[in-house]
């Protein structure tokens, strides 16, 4: 499934290039056409820290509400499906931690399945939203030249989507796919041989495949 048909089916935006520093909070600049950017000149890197520039918090006031956002808990992803799936053609497009590494030594155009299973999300909480609104609405009212021209026409990601992920391959390529491993931090979870063909589930390792987002703009606690 590629980004715009994974966004039409799932109302979900496919991350392509993620790591585990993408937070709830974190600000996206979105195009219809492409793929989302969390780099834009002018834009801050996370909502809060538009408040923090615009002396809205301080900086222990910003450390508190970032630690807090960082440890919104994993709850189960309500998908309709138990496994969500990429074309083996995006992995490389994907850019996902470690994924990449493979290619030294195993060609990805070699793996069968590419899917995200085990689904999770963190999904901000209500009394975050309100807190986060409450700062839209001070800086909308006394900064309105920050909130016009930095984040006013940018996302800000809500939820964020976690999976295992689960690869498989034909048994032939076994040996190589193996030793592609050797050259990465993934670590086998588990691994189930069928017939001639192998899957491998490795852990998420906290770093998310999808994301809601929502504009700054229309945003309401």
């Amino acid at each position: 499934m590629e980004i715009k048909q994974f966004r039409k089916k799932y109302d979900l935006e496919l991350i392509a290039a993620s790591n585990a520093e993408i937070i709830l909070g974190r600000l996206v600049f979105h195009s219809l056409f492409g793929k989302p950017k969390f780099q834009h000149a002018g834009m801050p890197h996370h909502i809060f820290n538009a408040f923090l520039d615009a002396e809205l918090l301080t900086k222990e006031d910003w450390e508190t509400l970032y630690r807090d956002i960082r440890s919104t808990p994993l709850i189960e992803a309500q998908f309709a499906e138990s496994t969500v799936s990429v074309e083996t053609s995006m992995v490389t497009d994907l850019e996902y931690p470690e994924i990449g590494k493979l290619e030294n030594s195993f060609e990805l155009n070699k793996i069968r399945k590419f899917t995200f299973g085990d689904l999770q999300a963190r999904v901000m909480s209500s009394l975050m939203r309100v807190r986060i609104d409450d700062y839209l609405e001070l800086l909308k009212r006394n900064h309105w030249e920050d909130y016009d021209g930095r984040i006013r026409k940018v996302f800000m990601i809500t939820e964020l989507y976690y999976g295992s992920i689960k690869i498989v391959i034909e048994r032939q390529f076994k040996e190589n796919f193996e030793a592609g491993l050797k050259d990465t931090n993934l670590k086998v979870k588990n691994e189930i041989a069928s017939g001639k063909s192998v899957e491998y589930t490795f852990d998420h390792q906290d770093v998310p495949f999808a994301m809601r987002i929502e504009k700054v703009r229309t945003f309401n606690g």
